[in-house]
């Protein structure tokens, strides 16, 4: 008479039960209560828990359903305040604002208004604008420049003259030195609030209907 083995007469999902984990990653105040009844219940009759030890340990459950109160109300608190923020921010529609970044809106063939800064004086500058592509549709040599702020004058046209088709274009300037050093450029765009977005709780402005900012970018509402 044969004798089946142990593990291969039990089914494969009680085989497979064995090696599963079972209850909860985290614990819970409701847990640990029930730990300690437990405690209680099973304690040596001759060795009951002392009561300096239970106070200790009945002091710590309230301080950690303390903390997970505090915990719970912070986070509702957090929730509330994003809600007032993002409220807050319908105001700034059909605003005009300023924001640091080098990107402007092209609408109805009429560029928005950008600004840049020099740190330094330079002998040579130039304007350059990008599609949003990263394509270089239009160079603007400028010549030497003095140390200071200055408008972008983009009229909208590439090349060879063709106004562009609406969108956003991005616009860098490279300046050099004598000895050929590059200079620091600071840049700044203003544009009406078209738009808001929520998304992942991050809120973002759109600027004359094509410019994406953050918020934490405007310097100035106009």
């Amino acid at each position: 008479m044969s004798v089946t083995g142990i593990n291969n007469a039990l089914p494969v999902n009680e085989e497979e039960s064995l090696y599963k984990p079972v209850g909860k990653k985290e614990l819970d105040q409701y847990d640990f209560m029930n730990l300690l009844i437990t405690q209680l219940q099973y304690q040596d009759p001759l060795k009951p828990m002392d009561t300096y030890q239970m106070a200790s340990q009945l002091a710590q459950f309230s301080d950690m359903e303390a903390t997970l109160k505090m915990s719970s109300n912070m986070e509702k608190l957090l929730e509330y305040q994003t809600s007032q923020n993002n409220l807050q921010l319908l105001t700034l529609l059909d605003k005009d604002v300023e924001v640091m970044g080098n990107t402007v809106g092209v609408n109805e063939g009429a560029p928005g208004k950008g600004e840049f800064t020099l740190a330094e004086d330079c002998a040579t500058c130039a304007v350059e604008i990008y599609d949003a592509g990263g394509h270089l549709l239009k160079m603007i040599d400028l010549g030497g420049a003095s140390a200071g702020s200055y408008a972008l004058e983009w009229d909208g046209t590439d090349m060879q003259g063709e106004k562009v088709e609406d969108g956003a274009y991005s616009y860098q300037v490279k300046g050099y030195t004598t000895n050929g050093d590059e200079i620091e450029v600071d840049y700044r765009v203003t544009g009406k609030v078209t738009g808001l977005s929520f998304e992942g709780g991050v809120a973002a402005l759109t600027l004359d209907h094509h410019v994406s900012a953050d918020v934490g970018s405007v310097v100035s509402v106009l």
